[in-house]
């Protein structure tokens, strides 16, 4: 999946997890644009928080900028393996373009968040997340081996930080989170623009991340 994000997520880790390995979703493009559509939304309301710092505002407005010039791509992909056409899509990802080119943010964040909920990302596998020895066993192994060294001091005034994953984990909602992590890192020459990780290992690192162990801080909520 090649989408941007905070996370320095590498190569594919052979953990077992105590659990068993979920099927495969049926259509990767499928998935793939309804992770694009859920962080470009996700990214438009930090974008439009007027307490979002004016450097990472920059950052964010970038990433957005990438994503939307990508977006189309990604949705006639997600077509072409349904075997399907969607009209609407097309108009409502030509309606988000226009909006951010004007500068229109809040009324762009309402279009990402009405385009989001007409392509929500399948979460069941994850939600609710359940915590198991097993997983934070699994999930301390990916952050440590392959999170750690972008995320444990990221550049909190760089334009796009490599950010405190658990933080992150205690005050963006649960499905964000997720979302996040299985959308992958864009542009990581150790990723090969792809997420490696199977379900249940981004279901293990999201279980670490929410313990809070690394920082030792106390769990996150649930903001579902």
């Amino acid at each position: 999946m090649k989408r941007a994000l905070g996370l320095c997520a590498l190569v594919l880790l052979a953990l077992g997890g105590g659990l068993a390995q979920p099927a495969r979703a049926a259509s990767e493009a499928g998935r793939d644009l309804r992770l694009e559509v859920a962080l470009i939304a996700a990214d438009a309301r930090m974008l439009a928080d007027p307490a979002t710092p004016a450097r990472r505002r920059e950052g964010l407005a970038e990433r957005i900028r990438s994503s939307l010039g990508s977006l189309a791509v990604t949705a006639r992909y997600a077509m072409q393996a349904k075997g399907a056409r969607d009209a609407q899509l097309a108009a409502a990802i030509g309606e988000l373009r226009a909006l951010f080119d004007a500068g229109e943010l809040p009324a762009f964040s309402r279009a990402a968040a009405k385009l989001t909920a007409g392509y929500p990302v399948g979460l069941s596998y994850f939600q609710p997340l359940t915590v198991t020895p097993g997983r934070l066993q699994s999930g301390r192994a990916i952050y440590q081996r392959y999170c750690i060294g972008c995320h444990a001091s990221s550049g909190h005034d760089a334009a796009n930080p490599a950010p405190d994953l658990f933080r992150m984990a205690q005050t963006r909602p649960r499905d964000e989170l997720i979302e996040r992590l299985l959308a992958g890192v864009h542009g990581d020459r150790t990723t090969s623009l792809e997420n490696p990780f199977s379900d249940e290992e981004i279901a293990s690192l999201a279980a670490y991340l929410v313990s809070g162990k690394e920082a030792g801080a106390p769990a996150a909520a649930d903001r579902r």
